[in-house]
This record gives C-alpha cells, sequence and structure tokens, in this order.
C-alpha cells in the first residue's frame, strides 16, 4: 500500500509486486510492478482487472529497458489503447537513447488516424522519418492524393 499525492490530496494505492503476470487477481484494481531477476520490466496500473490510466497523462503501462530507461508507453481507457486525448498518441515507443522510435493511435481499441496524422509512425534513430501507416476504425487505408488535371 503506496500513499501518492492525488491533486489536492493523497490516496491509497495498492501495490503488487509481481514476477510474473498470473501473480495479478483476475479483479485487481492498482498498481502492478513487474521485475525479472530483480529488474523492473514494467508498470501497469488496473481497474477492476482491465488496464486503465490512473488519471492525467499518465500511462496505464510504462515498459522499461534492462538499464531502467523508458522503452514504451501505452495509455488505455476501460481495458482498450486510446489516445489520452487529442493529438496524444496512445502507444510511444523509444530508441535506447530516449529518441522517438515510434507512436500510434488508437480510439477504442482500435488504431485509428488522428485528424490526418497517420495512425503509425516509426522514425529511424536519426529522427528521419522511416514509415506512416494509416487506419481508419483499425482497417488499413491507402491516403490517395490528389493531382492537378492537365
Amino acid at each position: 500500500m503506496d500513499l501518492l499525492p492525488n491533486s489536492m490530496s493523497f490516496r491509497f494505492v495498492t501495490t503488487l509486486n509481481v514476477e510474473s503476470d498470473d501473480e495479478i487477481p483476475r479483479c485487481f484494481t492498482g498498481r502492478v510492478r513487474k521485475s525479472v531477476d530483480g529488474v523492473l520490466e514494467h508498470v501497469a496500473w488496473y481497474d477492476r482487472g482491465e488496464l486503465e490510466d490512473p488519471g492525467g497523462q499518465m500511462p496505464a503501462y510504462s515498459r522499461f529497458r534492462p538499464s531502467g530507461q523508458l522503452k514504451q508507453i501505452r495509455h488505455y481507457r476501460l481495458g482498450r489503447l486510446h489516445d489520452p486525448s487529442q493529438g496524444v498518441p496512445a502507444v510511444k515507443g523509444f530508441f535506447a537513447n530516449g529518441t522517438h522510435r515510434y507512436e500510434e493511435h488508437y480510439r477504442y481499441g482500435r488504431r485509428h488516424d488522428y485528424q490526418g496524422t497517420a495512425a503509425i509512425i516509426k522514425w529511424r534513430c536519426d529522427g528521419t522519418l522511416r514509415t506512416e501507416l494509416h487506419y481508419y476504425e483499425g482497417l488499413r487505408i491507402e491516403i490517395v492524393t490528389a493531382t492537378a488535371a492537365v
């Protein structure tokens, strides 16, 4: 049990430290820290057994490299991947040097472009664009650009 700041007050949070996801009770509410060989692998927040953002821009799932650096974050709403706010991707991945590797936009568990921004964007380690993939309600789509008729 931890005491965490919650806006202007504090709240108690039940925290489980596990070595396997099988150790998490079915309808658990709280924070789970999974470690492998004593190294923190991920931190996940649950509400009644479903991954759920605990509030604000804090992700429901954060995965770490063995060095402790952040590898990936994922935002969930009602157990489904979902952008936490307008324009903020539900999933972000990072290279070991901390730069963005990829980001993915989701709406209610389905990949979905955000106002013309591709649902999946991937970068190379040097920061140059590698891939953009567009989706509509979970279905892969090809964006066709209009060209001027001659």
